[in-house]
């Protein structure tokens, strides 16, 4: 089976080598399978020559060889180094995933298996779920900590305006609800137990807890506690998870609201590169001192997305959500679509690019102004890392959305410069 991997890892890290005699793939695995790696440095050296894809495939090969004596740290960091040189370098990102499964450094792993899973071939495609079913049947249990600041043209969502008309009258907005800049910082913690269940499913508990605030002082402190309890497993070539949900949010150490209910979310390849993902939520909702919001929030989104090439991924999403309360002119229906295309490209950077669109349409009169709330808002934005930034194990994500909210109370019209710098292990 190593010698596969292997012939698989070379065969295709080798492929499209132009400068001297084209390697040979068989020669070079048996080389690393009997831990020649003289032979194999040999070999490579005489047969590409060319000084640039030789560095290129020599850091490739470093990195098998790191990674064949179990440096498994040491051989991930190389395996990014030949990926941020070629992001299209597909058996570097095998070998990196396989590194990352090594270190169970699970979330960096799951990203590049996620993409692997969407290439063409189908050897690739085969490798890649081997290694997201490992994930799910060895996670075992866990805990890490999280951390992100945010800059913020408008934190609280407040309106621009100095007055809403209501009822033919004018009337002043408080200044707490008016447009207020700022910057929240999130500090929070996870953790999570895996339990086996037969025929590869698993049972997954989960925890977190989350303390935001701002630097300014103008905001109660909210602290953000969630659980949830999922059943996951595979149904041919998708991928499900189910299982009830819960969570509890406080502010300036009060409670504010409670919500209950089940989630589920199904992942199913179709066809070559593509993935079609649906999902649903429903909550209840009861807040402390605010009961005539309490009642019932209902989610549900389906996304599709395409791999144009192992560098360029592009997703559209559409979704829906609806909340019922104890107030006609609180309850809505909304709807809202999505298009995001992320890319990796040379030097390390990735980026993910996306524009949202979403409506919320309000069923009863809005006190004073005898028609119904509509709100449109419209969001663009992009998020950029760098893979050769490696903060033990941990690379800095730093994104910035606009967002534009068009209401028909004025009230609720607003805009919005949001940047926010956080940390991710998928990289």
């Amino acid at each position: 089976m190593r010698i596969a991997i292997l012939m698989v890892a070379l065969v295709l890290g080798l492929a499209g080598t132009a400068a001297g005699r084209e390697p040979d793939g068989a020669l070079l695995a048996r080389f690393m399978a009997s831990g020649d790696y003289g032979g194999a440095r040999a070999h490579l050296a005489a047969t590409v020559t060319e000084p640039a894809l030789h560095a290129l495939h020599r850091t490739h090969l470093e990195g098998l060889i790191a990674r064949q004596q179990g440096r498994n740290a040491e051989a991930a960091a190389l395996f990014r180094a030949v990926l941020a040189i070629e992001p299209g370098f597909v058996a570097a990102r095998v070998e990196l995933a396989r590194s990352l499964l090594a270190m169970r450094s699970f979330e960096g792993a799951q990203h590049h298996l996620d993409i692997l899973a969407l290439h063409p071939d189908d050897e690739i495609g085969s490798l890649a779920q081997s290694g997201l079913d490992h994930i799910r049947a060895n996670r075992g249990y866990g805990a890490e900590m999280h951390f992100s600041i945010a800059p913020s043209s408008n934190l609280n969502r407040g309106s621009s305006h100095q007055t809403f008309a209501a009822g033919g009258l004018a009337f002043a907005i408080d200044p707490d609800s008016r447009r207020t800049a700022g910057t929240a910082i999130t500090i929070g913690g996870s953790a999570y137990h895996s339990s086996n269940l037969p025929n590869g499913q698993t049972i997954v508990a989960s925890a977190a807890a989350d303390l935001t605030t701002d630097i300014e002082g103008t905001r109660a402190e909210q602290i953000s506690l969630s659980t949830g309890l999922s059943w996951q497993g595979r149904i041919g070539n998708g991928r499900f998870a189910l299982g009830p949900i819960a969570d509890a949010t406080y502010r300036g150490l009060e409670p504010h609201l409670v919500r209950y209910g089940l989630s589920g979310k199904l992942d199913v390849l179709a066809g070559p590169q593509n993935l079609v993902g649906l999902s649903f939520t429903a909550l209840g909702q009861d807040y402390a001192s605010q009961a005539y919001r309490d009642g019932f929030r209902v989610l549900a989104g389906a996304q599709l997305t395409h791999a144009f090439s192992p560098t360029v991924r592009a997703s559209l999403s559409v979704g829906m959500d609806i909340e019922r309360t104890q107030r006609a002119h609180l309850d809505r229906d909304g709807v809202s679509g999505e298009v995001r295309v992320a890319s990796d490209w040379r030097g390390g950077f990735s980026t993910s690019l996306f524009a949202r669109y979403a409506r919320d349409q309000y069923l009863g009169n809005y006190p004073g102004t005898g028609t119904p709330r509509l709100d449109d808002r419209l969001s663009a934005g992009v998020t950029v890392s760098n893979s050769r930034i490696d903060l033990g194990g941990f690379t800095p994500a730093l994104t910035y959305s606009y967002t534009r909210q068009f209401s028909n109370v004025s009230f609720f019209d607003h805009d919005s410069h949001d940047v926010s710098l956080g940390l991710t292990k998928a990289f």
